[in-house]
C-alpha cells in the first residue's frame, strides 16, 4: 500500500497484484484510487510479463515460479528500497541482523536526535521507508530485513550494520549460507560497515579496515575496526571507545550483555556519521542512551512481584534471539530461569538450541513446534496456551526467579503477530499479579 500510495502521488498508476483471493486492504486501495487494476489470487504470468518493472513485497518469495519467469524474461524485480534510493536526499544508515535490529534502529535514531539531527526512522521497524521521505530530514535510519535486502540494488548507504547471523527464515532460503549471503548485501553499496566481532561472518568482505567499525564483548582497540568494546572497571562492565570509558552497564535501562552489544552498534553508527568524539559521544547522547528503555516485546519487564520478574521477549521469533535473551539474562537471575517457548519454528533445527537451554531451569512449551523444543530439555511441561503457561510458571517459581517468554518461533500458528502474542502474555501476567494481590 505504501508503494501504491507513493507511485500515485508521483502520477504513476501501477497494476496491483495480491496473491490472496481477498486482500485485507482491498477497500483501502479502492479509496485511494477506484480505477486502479487489482489482480487477486495466484500470479498470472501473462499479465506479469506485460510489465516493465515489478516492485515485489518482502512478503513474497522471489523463488516463486511466476516471478522467476518474469526475471528470466528480463523484467526488473525491485523492492521499495530502490524507489526510496531515487528520492532520498540525505545520508542513509541501514541496519540488519537476525536479532536486535529493531532495538538498534530505534536507539540509533534516538541518539542521532539527541545529537541535534532531524531523523527519520523506518523500514522493517514498522513505518514503510517511502512514508519517511521528507525535505527536512538530516539522516534516515532504516531497519532492513533479509527479504528487503534481496530486492535492493541501488540504495547507497552511508553506513550499514550487520549485527549477527543465526538460523532464521530457512523456509525462504535454500540453506543457511544463502541466508547469510542475503544479510551480507547490507554492505553492497555501503561506504562504511559496522559488524560484530563475536561472529566473523558479519564482517564486510570487500571494505578496507579504514571503512569498518566493529563491536564485541572483548576490550576495545586503539585503531579501526575494533574501536568499541567492553571492559571491567572497578568490578563493573563498561562500554569503551579506544580504551576510554563511555558509559557503565549499570547506568543503562537495557538489561543483558546482548543489549550492551546493541548499544555499541548504535554508538558505532553514530560515530560513522560524525567522526567526532565530542559530537558522537556528547553528554546529551550518552544521557539519551541511559534513558533508553528498549522496545515493547523485546526483553520488556512486565512485572516484578513476590521476588519474581516476568519478562516479555515475544519478538524472539528465532533461536538466535531466544539465545541472546537467555544468555543475556542468566547472569542476572539468582533464582530459577523459567523459559516459555514454542510456536511456528519456520523449519529451524532445534538441536542447535540445546546448549542455551542448559542455562534454563524449567521449560514450558506451547504451539506447533513446542514438542520439538521440549525434546532438548530434561524438565519441560507442555501447555495449550499462554494463560496456562503463566499458571504453570507461577507454580515453579522461587524468590529471585525470572519467567521469560522468548518463543524462538514465529507466532502465526496461534496469533496474528508477535505483538499480539506479547500482549496476551502481558495480560495473563498482570491478571495473575492482580489475583495474588487480592488474595
Amino acid at each position: 500500500m505504501s508503494c501504491v500510495r507513493f507511485l500515485v502521488q508521483q502520477g504513476i498508476r501501477p497494476l496491483v497484484f495480491d496473491t490472496r483471493d481477498e486482500p485485507p486492504q482491498a477497500a483501502q486501495l479502492r479509496e485511494l484510487d477506484s480505477s486502479l487494476e487489482l489482480h487477486c489470487g495466484p500470479l498470472d504470468v501473462g499479465t506479469l510479463l506485460a510489465c516493465d518493472v515489478l516492485i515485489v513485497s518482502p512478503g513474497l518469495d522471489l523463488r516463486m515460479p511466476a516471478l522467476q519467469m518474469a526475471r528470466d524474461a528480463g523484467i526488473q524485480l525491485v523492492g521499495d528500497a530502490d524507489i526510496f534510493a531515487q528520492y532520498a536526499r540525505a545520508p542513509v544508515i541501514g541496519i540488519t541482523g537476525s536479532n536486535g535490529k529493531s532495538t538498534v534502529t530505534q536507539l540509533t535514531g534516538d541518539l542521532l536526535a539527541a545529537a541535534g539531527k532531524k531523523v527519520a526512522v523506518g523500514g522493517n521497524i514498522g513505518v514503510p521507508m517511502l512514508d519517511t521521505l521528507a525535505d527536512n530530514v538530516d539522516v534516515y535510519v532504516l531497519e532492513l530485513s533479509s527479504f528487503q535486502l534481496d530486492s535492493m540494488h541501488d540504495l547507497q548507504l552511508h553506513a550499514g550494520a550487520l549485527l549477527n547471523i543465526s538460523d532464521d527464515h530457512l523456509d525462504r532460503y535454500y540453506n543457511r549460507e544463502a541466508y547469510a549471503a542475503s544479510k551480507q548485501r547490507i554492505y553492497l553499496n555501503a561506504e562504511q560497515g559496522v559488524w560484530n566481532r563475536e561472529q566473523r561472518s558479519t564482517a564486510p568482505q570487500r571494505l578496507p579496515f579504514a571503512q569498518q567499525l566493529s563491536f564485541g564483548t572483548d576490550e576495545a582497540e586503539q585503531e579501526r575496526p575494533g574501536l568499541l568494546g567492553l571492559a571491567e572497571v572497578d568490578g563493573t562492565l563498561c562500554i569503551q571507545f579506544a580504551g576510554q570509558t563511555l558509559i557503565r552497564a549499570d547506568e543503562l535501562q537495557l538489561a543483558g550483555v546482548h543489549n550492551l552489544l546493541n548499544a555499541q552498534a548504535a554508538l558505532a553508527l553514530l560515530y560513522s556519521l560524525e567522526h567526532s568524539l565530542d559530537v558522537a559521544f556528547s553528554p546529551a547522547v550518552l544521557d539519551c542512551l541511559r534513558q533508553f528503555r528498549g522496545l515493547p516485546h523485546r526483553c520488556e519487564l512486565v512485572a516484578e512481584h513476590d521476588g519474581v520478574r516476568w519478562v516479555n521477549d515475544s519478538k524472539a521469533t528465532n533461536i538466535g534471539a531466544a539465545e541472546a535473551a537467555i544468555q543475556g539474562l542468566r547472569p542476572l537471575v539468582k533464582g530459577k530461569l523459567i523459559l516459555i517457548a514454542g510456536g511456528d519454528g519456520k523449519g529451524a533445527d532445534f538441536s542447535t538450541f540445546r546448549e542455551s537451554l542448559k542455562l534454563v531451569d524449567e521449560l514450558i512449551v506451547l504451539g506447533r513446534d513446542g514438542a520439538r523444543i521440549a525434546q532438548h530439555h530434561s524438565i519441560s511441561t507442555q501447555v495449550k496456551d499462554l494463560a496456562e503457561a503463566v499458571q504453570v510458571a507461577t507454580s515453579k517459581t522461587i524468590p529471585g526467579s525470572t519467567v521469560l517468554l522468548a518463543p524462538a518461533c514465529a507466532s502465526l500458528d496461534m496469533f496474528s503477530n508477535y505483538q499480539e502474542r506479547g500482549d496476551v502474555f502481558k495480560a495473563a501476567v498482570k491478571q495473575h499479579v492482580a489475583e495474588v494481590a487480592h488474595g
